[in-house]
């Protein structure tokens, strides 16, 4: 348990000072062995494949694949592939005319039935894809063209438009192949701005700028994914130029200095950190116990203490969206007496050793947080004291990430958060149509008023109406907590100096979006 919430990371300075000692006559990250303007990227984890329509988006897999639309710099939906498109009065027919200069990487147009391919895959069951709930309102997609597409919908799917930023895949090299077997994941060939140039075997991915690309085209000559997992040798690698970009941890920003060739990028997120209870456990059936917990837990002393100023307290899922609700978190907290409150009416009391208990069960479980993610462990070891004072024993538990089953743990420190349509990590994380199967409602969450509301939100046409339909949701949620959520995150980016064009919107899940407007990006010689 560390003895202050500001505690700074151990032993950087002197990593830092070994790390230079072995960079001497190291190529510089700005540039190439052949001279090339080359971006490094120090990554929190490796890649294991890039295929748009398997994964949940990745910072790669816009620079490989472009969909029919793209979010601009205020996370609007804008043209991409479809140059435009018309929607039916009654908003169930949506009609897309495609661009007719895009290309994939190996030559060939792309064209409607790429785009019918890549969504009849998404929808197939067989596909067996996480993002399979995010087209479920698609009833049919075909072809009117070698460059029209028309999607009919079972019913008015405001969302759409925002899904459709999803990278659409070759059919020609991929229709007669197991998607989730293919060696296009290892060797994919796209239609965005950079091309794959080379996979090596320590996981770096290096890529080059796709002068056949029909947008603006790039000023980096390339993109290098390199896989850094622990933060502080992230923090060692910027200081001595091998990487250009990386994510930074709160307490690491205090130990760059002025003289480091480093910009500290710090970026509004809808990023957050909350507690998801497993429902197969039985002291989390009654939501007073629940809401006790959200009730017991000083958010603002987190987000002070934890990451140091740099974010905010968190108490629903939609604090960044425009479907905000103003009663929400009304189970936000901290108020412990009222908390205690609850817990007894809920038949809760203390033994002798001062642990909640009832019918011979302790209010006690495990804290999993993935050992790697500093910010995650604190705040598991933080809760854990807050909570001890009101008889509830949460035991931290760091496991190696690789571990984290995230269907399984008796409760697990969650981050999750979309900056684009409400409908994003709200209907897949607490509609109970999305437990099992890949899917997102790892925790088993389930609700009939939630699952009605969520399905009114997303489907009704008038955007008021989607609001008052998120504002219930809220109100829904407070009553019977799915989460306890905890903070949101400012996302910390550490950049090199000579490193520009870069954009501060407000960024998704993990920080997510950083390289938006990668073909602006530029870097200047070391």
């Amino acid at each position: 348990m560390r003895n202050s919430l500001k505690k700074p990371l151990i032993g950087i300075a002197a990593v830092f000072f070994a790390a230079l000692a072995g960079a001497c006559g190291a190529q510089p990250a700005g540039q190439g062995a052949d001279g090339t303007k080359q971006l490094v990227y120090g990554m929190e984890a490796e890649i294991d494949r890039v295929n748009p329509v398997l994964d949940e988006s990745q910072e790669i897999d816009a620079l490989l694949f472009r969909g029919l639309t793209k979010p601009d710099e205020q996370n609007k939906v804008t043209p991409d592939l479809a140059e435009s498109w018309t929607i039916s009065k009654d908003l169930l027919t949506y009609t897309f005319k495609l661009r007719e200069d895009a290309v994939w990487q190996d030559g060939e147009p792309v064209k409607a039935d790429d785009v019918v391919f890549t969504l009849q895959k998404i929808l197939d069951p067989d596909t067996n894809t996480p993002i399979t709930g995010e087209f479920q309102e698609i009833s049919n997609v075909r072809a009117t063209g070698d460059y029209e597409v028309e999607l009919t919908l079972h019913r008015p799917y405001p969302p759409l438009l925002d899904k459709l930023k999803v990278g659409i895949v070759p059919k020609h090299l991929l229709e007669d192949e197991n998607l989730a077997e293919a060696e296009f994941n290892r060797n994919p060939v796209g239609n965005g701005p950079f091309r794959l140039k080379e996979w090596k075997g320590d996981g770096t991915i290096v890529l080059e700028r796709n002068h056949d690309y029909y947008g603006n085209k790039p000023k980096l000559d390339e993109v290098v994914f390199k896989p850094v997992p622990d933060a502080n040798t992230r923090l060692v690698q910027l200081k001595a130029g091998e990487i250009d970009l990386a994510s930074l941890a709160p307490s690491q920003v205090e130990a760059v200095k002025d003289s480091d060739p480093i910009k500290i990028h710090e970026i509004d997120t809808a990023d957050y950190r909350a507690i998801m209870y497993n429902f197969d456990l039985e002291i989390f059936e009654d939501p007073k116990v629940r809401q006790a917990i959200s009730l017991a837990v000083d958010r603002e002393a987190l987000v002070e203490g934890i990451l140091d100023g740099k974010g905010e307290a968190a108490y629903g899922p939609l604090q960044k969206s425009w479907a905000a609700h103003p009663d929400a978190g009304r189970t936000g907290g901290p108020d412990p007496e009222r908390a205690a409150q609850l817990l007894a009416e809920a038949g809760w009391e203390k033994n002798s050793d001062g642990i909640l208990e009832k019918d011979g069960k302790l209010l006690s479980f495990e804290l999993v947080a993935p050992a790697q993610d500093t910010v995650r462990v604190a705040l598991a070891n933080v809760v854990s004291q807050q909570l001890k004072p009101l008889g509830i024993q949460a035991e931290p538990k760091p496991v190696d990430q690789n571990a984290v089953k995230y269907d399984g743990e008796e409760a697990l420190l969650i981050g999750w958060g979309s900056e684009f349509d409400p409908d994003d990590h709200t209907y897949r994380l607490f509609h109970s149509s999305e437990i099992g199967g890949g899917q997102y409602n790892f925790g088993k969450y389930r609700n009939e008023e939630v699952d009605r509301l969520l399905t009114e939100a997303r489907t009704a046409a008038d955007p008021e109406e989607r609001k008052a339909a998120y504002g219930r949701f809220l109100e829904a949620l407070d009553e019977d907590p799915p989460y306890t959520f905890l903070v949101y995150l400012d996302a910390l980016y550490g950049v090199n100096e000579q490193a520009s064009g870069i954009s501060d919107r407000t960024l998704g899940h993990h920080g997510f979006g950083i390289l938006w407007n990668i073909e602006d990006w530029d870097k200047q010689a070391d």
